[in-house]
């Protein structure tokens, strides 16, 4: 039986430039949500001695915003990834595992509403698992 392997990871690269679209949408949105909504939130209800009621807000805002930037730059990675994987393919398990590295540690930035992660596993497991054409 002949191995059949494919010029380049086309599969592994469009899943994972899927799983980063959706890593950088989530992360683009928490961000803008943590500039624009949640300063103007009140907390009526939450009110720790030890903080004053202003900077509640601002707290919050500031850990939604370091999730989304975390979010931002784990996609950023994932895509930077899946378009090297074409562009420098004798570098492949160098990408595959940045893209499992980094589709991984997206979940804490929400992953790209999880499905992004996902995608992102796959796509480098299949990059690992691929092996270039010796013809």
């Amino acid at each position: 039986m002949e191995n059949k392997t494919t010029a380049y990871p086309k599969t592994a690269s469009i899943l994972a430039f899927a799983g980063s679209t959706l890593i950088v949408t989530c992360g683009a949105l928490l961000t803008w949500v943590s500039v624009a909504i949640l300063p103007h939130v009140r907390f009526p209800n939450f009110n720790p001695p030890q903080l004053a009621p202003g900077s509640i807000p601002a707290m919050v805002s500031g850990v939604v915003a370091g999730i989304g930037l975390f979010g931002l730059v784990s996609g950023a990675m994932v895509l930077a990834s899946a378009v090297l994987v074409i562009a420098v393919p004798s570098q492949r398990r160098a990408w595959g595992v940045l893209m499992l590295v980094f589709s991984a540690l997206s979940v804490l930035g929400l992953g790209g509403f999880v499905v992004g992660a996902i995608l992102g596993v796959v796509g480098g497991v299949l990059t690992l698992r691929w092996n270039p054409s010796t013809a």
